[in-house]
């Protein structure tokens, strides 16, 4: 049985839960606070970013990964998208009350972990999210980089 295949599906469920999390959270705010602008206005950009998060994380519907791609709007797969979108998320999320709290540290706790991943296993990290050029060189080691030449070698 090939573990990698279990792993990498288990971390995308569990990324995935915390925008499924996040979507609930602000529907629940806004059924309980009513349609006040400001409610309306950041409940649904936490949909909208969510949703897109959670497609990207998913890596589904394929159609839009593909339209994605072609069009040239691959910077939706890099980490700093990634950690861009989240931290916008985790700002309209303080602003829903205790729930929206919650998932705001769950939210930041699921973005340090990814950044732990692309740190000690790149491996998995590049299983999950797709490489990009701008990503940072997480598993940059003493092998990889600048190299010194010693006195002898020319």
């Amino acid at each position: 049985m090939d573990y990698s295949d279990m792993r990498t599906a288990t971390l995308r469920s569990v990324f995935a839960s915390a925008y499924v999390a996040n979507i609930v959270v602000a529907i629940l705010f806004m059924a309980n606070h009513g349609f006040v602008y400001l409610n309306t206005v950041a409940t649904i950009l936490v949909i909208i970013l969510s949703t897109v998060m959670l497609s990207i994380t998913l890596q589904r519907p394929e159609r839009l990964m593909v339209y994605f791609e072609v069009s040239g709007h691959t910077i939706v797969f890099t980490f700093l998208t990634r950690t861009i979108c989240d931290l916008t998320l985790c700002v309209l999320l303080l602003g829903m009350g205790f729930p929206g709290q919650i998932m705001c540290i769950v939210t930041l706790a699921f973005l340090g972990a990814a950044r732990g991943l692309a740190k000690r296993r790149p491996d998995i990290f590049r299983e999950l999210f797709r490489a990009h050029a701008s990503d940072p060189d997480f598993d940059a080691g003493e092998d990889s980089g600048a190299r010194y030449e010693e006195a002898g070698d020319k």
